[in-house]
């Protein structure tokens, strides 16, 4: 199976390399998606890892690692916001360009998130119902949207866990707030909504 997919597997990767390498050289607005296509790229190739992995001791540790790097992927959605570099009214090339690169970045995360998830979910529920699919993607969509309030509004990442853990933790209490509490709600309607849609594509 693994060797059926590598080809696929590595022009994937060529794309975003490429993808990174334009950002690079360009030097644009949109500089900080090098950092957050790559971290929304490692849960991806974790749940790659995962899904080959005999090993269910194995596979149950990685997917620890690919829970903690998961919401990377969603977060880009909140990267819209950087649209104000540019200016909202667009209407000139500079701007298409840049409103075009920030959308490839963002649905690009999006995707990773999207497989990723499926991938993860695949390998440790055999026979799933709509009921344990339900449960699976509302708790990683519940978990996934306070991760992301935390990145944004926060400014906590993944290597917050392991470089400042208790000073994270201490973060993480008092950012429960009302205006915490909608956007988590409003974020994981929107995650259900995206894993509902690419699950019944993903059928046909």
């Amino acid at each position: 199976m693994l060797k059926k997919e590598f080809p696929q597997i590595v022009l994937l990767h060529i794309l975003v390399i490429m993808f990174l390498g334009f950002l690079y050289v360009t030097k644009n607005q949109y500089m900080f998606l090098i950092v957050n296509v790559t971290l929304a790229l490692i849960p991806f190739d974790i749940s790659l890892a995962i899904k080959h992995t005999k090993s269910n001791i194995i596979a149950g540790i990685l997917g620890l690692v690919w829970l903690a790097f998961y919401p990377n992927t969603m977060y880009m959605i909140t990267d819209f916001i950087h649209l104000s570099s540019i200016g909202t009214n667009i209407v000139t090339a500079y701007q298409y360009a840049h409103y075009a690169i920030l959308a490839l970045g963002i649905f690009s995360g999006v995707l990773f998130g999207l497989g990723s998830a499926t991938l993860v979910f695949e390998r440790f529920v055999r026979d799933p119902d709509f009921s344990i699919q339900v449960l699976f993607y509302g708790v990683l969509s519940f978990m996934s949207a306070v991760g992301i309030y935390l990145g944004r509004y926060k400014r906590l990442n993944t290597t917050d866990l392991i470089t400042n853990f208790h000073g994270t933790l201490m973060q993480i209490k008092h950012a429960f707030t009302p205006d915490m509490i909608a956007f988590v709600f409003c974020f994981v309607l929107v995650q259900l909504f995206l894993f509902a849609v690419f699950q019944i594509m993903k059928e046909r």
